[in-house]
């Protein structure tokens, strides 16, 4: 499906050049800012260690698998991802909103096993392998929401600029200790989709209710910030994080749902009662 080329408008030309200013500044103060604050990351690829050496705070085995629920919750990623790219065979989308689709859902299957694989045993190689994944679904769901309300020519020169920015903010820590490119790159890309929720849908959308992907992002990161205080208040029975790892799986539903193929409306039923070939 082709649909004219849309001009970006310029408050979204203003706010793409305002967070990759804002990615140029993360990635050239970055380490300065770090080293006067302190900040360093351990071995695990983060700044925080539990008592029993691991970042997160449920560590316990089960069924032979170190940090086991932390590690089983990221099936459901790679189930909802496998799901997501299922569901585009078959439709035809604009050409953005399919790439963008497809790099969405391909983000959340690498997730799924980048994350479970770090899970496993972390260390900084692993923590590189899950946040690629991350990166990926990120520049995928940013590019379905430009898509959704700027226009298609957007939506790609998007997903080309997002892509490999939020590929080397991924790997940039584990070299340098700069986590301030890989922030901007959550945060503000997520700051884009909320801005992007509030305009119109343009022709061509296809019906992705930003404000549920906004809210399950939203309720992901507070979960992983109380990753011990959701395990104590559930009697260490399930962690902040693990749960986390479920509400990221849900990111997918919002796209999945626009993708269901439209079905035509019934004609009101007087209608149909005087349609041609029916008995008066």
């Amino acid at each position: 499906m082709r649909l004219p080329a849309v001009s970006p408008s310029p408050a979204f030309a203003r706010w793409a050049t305002a967070l990759l200013l804002l990615w140029l500044l993360a990635l050239t103060a970055g380490p300065a800012l770090s080293e006067a604050l302190g900040f360093t990351l351990n071995a695990h690829g983060h700044a925080h260690l539990h008592a029993h050496g691991h970042p997160f705070v449920d560590a316990r085995t089960l069924f032979g698998i170190p940090n086991a629920m932390d590690v089983l919750t990221n099936a459901p990623l790679t189930l909802a991802g496998l799901w997501g790219l299922l569901a585009l065979r078959g439709r035809t989308l604009p050409g953005a909103t399919q790439k963008a689709a497809l790099v969405f859902f391909a983000g959340l299957v690498a997730t799924g096993f980048g994350s479970a694989g770090y899970h496993w045993a972390p260390d900084a190689t692993g923590l590189v392998w899950d946040r690629l994944g991350m990166a990926v679904t990120f520049a995928g769901a940013i590019s379905l929401a430009v898509a959704e309300r700027v226009g298609q020519v957007p939506a790609r020169r998007s997903l080309h600029l997002s892509l490999p920015l939020a590929t080397f903010s991924a790997i940039l820590p584990a070299f340098t200790g700069n986590v301030l490119p890989w922030a901007v790159m959550q945060f503000g890309g997520m700051a884009l989709i909320v801005w992007l929720a509030l305009r119109t849908p343009v022709a061509g959308a296809i019906g992705i209710r930003l404000g549920a992907l906004i809210g399950l992002y939203a309720l992901a990161k507070a979960l992983e910030l109380g990753d011990a205080a959701v395990f104590h208040a559930t009697a260490d029975t399930l962690s902040g994080h693990s749960l986390k790892h479920l509400t990221a799986a849900l990111a997918a539903w919002p796209v999945i749902v626009a993708l269901r193929p439209q079905r035509p409306a019934k004609a009101p039923s007087s209608l149909r009662q005087n349609a041609p070939g029916r008995a008066a």
